[in-house]
């Protein structure tokens, strides 16, 4: 389940960046886009466990 939600979301923001470059004015992305397309990104990471992995390499450090 969680493999699907991280898929979505990233599926979500490359379609959302892509639709809002041909919207009115093209070529330029909203920084509101810009923040939803982040937040996805993010909730992706989040699912497939890049949190885990950062916490593993802080533990490491001397």
């Amino acid at each position: 389940m969680k493999t699907r939600l991280a898929l979505c979301s990233f599926v979500a923001a490359v379609l959302f960046a892509a639709t809002s470059l041909f919207l009115p004015p093209p070529g330029i992305i909203d920084p509101s886009v810009l923040i939803l397309v982040a937040q996805l990104l993010v909730c992706c990471a989040t699912f497939l466990g890049i949190k885990d992995y950062t916490n593993l390499i802080n533990n490491k450090k001397p």
